[in-house]
């Protein structure tokens, strides 16, 4: 009789554990045939993945710890599905690459949150852009370390400092999330530790903040991001503002964006329409790229970005897609839709493309589960 006693202690107690943990397990499997022409270099025809919603698997659990308390954890890394690689390419091995974080959260005073995750200004940026900063016609198309001067000058061109750079995540993080019930406004507050002075970010230390109000159809937000740069000790500024409207038969949005380190800056802005078509929707999208240098030559290397898309809903989990995408350069400028052949700033080297155009398309299918 006691052994029973204790079998069904047991089960309750597993039935409460349940009842105040939970872990799931989600994610996307996206992939796309893509061609990209870069001018007079020609065509690469390709399987890309993540050019409608990134690829990824993502673990999640909360726990209930009463008092309206509850901890979290959230672990989310990319999955390349046209070659079942997992995880980041640069640097080799980080599974995680997209979010690794723990925290605490309050009902009524918000959420303190560490690890490594997305920086405020991209969370902006991305919430503006039709496309999701995804695919051709991303508004993170002109996010190039070659032909931003700004970038190129704080962060550098080679990968390794490409992978590593602030404007889309920061590892050792530490953030302050508002609570919900706010009446629309939402916000937060991140700083990222300088982990002993040590520079393999290509900076070493930053922070920032995001805020935001939601209602009526009405999305206003503004964020920026700053770093101390490792190479001159210099403040790299990552800012971004924007709104959006949602009239129901289309919802159109503005936003902008800068990056400015010294004398130089790349200043993005973004014009944005989703219409809804049928199960699906029409995707506008133009953004144009505006350099300042110390010259004038580096002053004209200016460009913008075309982009159209219809996504079709087969279901409320699978999705196909087509995209289009032309970027047009001006001056010197060598911005490029990703996934073409390699090009060149220098006028005397191979693969010169200068002042170009990038022109794209591509078709996908899209599968959460």
């Amino acid at each position: 009789m006691s052994r029973a006693m204790g079998m069904v202690g047991l089960g309750m107690a597993c039935v409460s554990v349940m009842a105040q943990s939970s872990v799931t397990i989600s994610g996307t499997v996206d992939v796309a045939i893509r061609q990209v022409r870069n001018g007079s270099l020609g065509a690469v025809n390709s399987e890309v993945s993540g050019a409608n919603s990134t690829s990824k698997l993502i673990l999640r659990g909360t726990e209930d710890l009463g008092a309206g308390l509850s901890a979290a954890f959230y672990l989310d890394g990319t999955i390349l599905a046209d070659t079942g690689v997992g995880g980041a390419n640069v640097p080799a091995g980080q599974l995680w690459d997209r979010r690794s974080t723990v925290g605490l959260i309050d009902a009524r005073l918000g959420e303190i949150r560490l690890g490594r995750d997305w920086v405020p200004t991209h969370l902006v940026w991305s919430s503006f852009d039709p496309f999701a900063t995804l695919g051709i016609a991303s508004a993170n198309t002109f996010r190039s370390f070659s032909a931003s001067r700004a970038l190129g000058q704080a962060f550098g061109t080679a990968p390794e400092s490409q992978a590593a750079n602030p404007t889309l995540r920061v590892s050792n993080a530490a953030e302050y999330f508002l609570p919900a019930g706010l009446g629309g406004v939402y916000g937060s507050l991140i700083a990222t530790a300088k982990e002993g002075g040590t520079t393999a970010a290509g900076f070493t230390r930053g922070d920032g903040f995001r805020l935001g109000w939601s209602g009526s159809g009405f999305n206003i937000a503004a964020a920026q991001f700053r770093t101390r740069n490792a190479a001159a000790d210099q403040t790299f500024k990552d800012q971004v503002y924007g709104a959006s409207y949602d009239f129901g038969a289309a919802k159109l949005g503005v936003a902008q964006r800068r990056w400015i380190y010294g004398a130089d800056r790349t200043v993005n802005t973004q014009l944005g329409a989703s219409i809804p078509a049928g199960p699906g929707a029409i995707k506008l999208s133009y953004v144009r790229a505006d350099q300042t240098g110390a010259t004038v030559a580096q002053s004209a290397n200016d460009a913008h970005l075309i982009g159209v898309g219809y996504v079709y809903s087969l279901s409320k989990r699978t999705a196909v897609y087509g995209h289009m995408a032309r970027v047009t350069n001006k001056g010197s400028a060598v911005f490029v839709v990703p996934g073409g052949i390699a090009v060149s700033a220098n006028a005397v080297a191979a693969n010169y493309f200068g002042g170009q155009k990038s022109n794209a398309f591509e078709v996908g299918i899209r599968h959460d589960f």
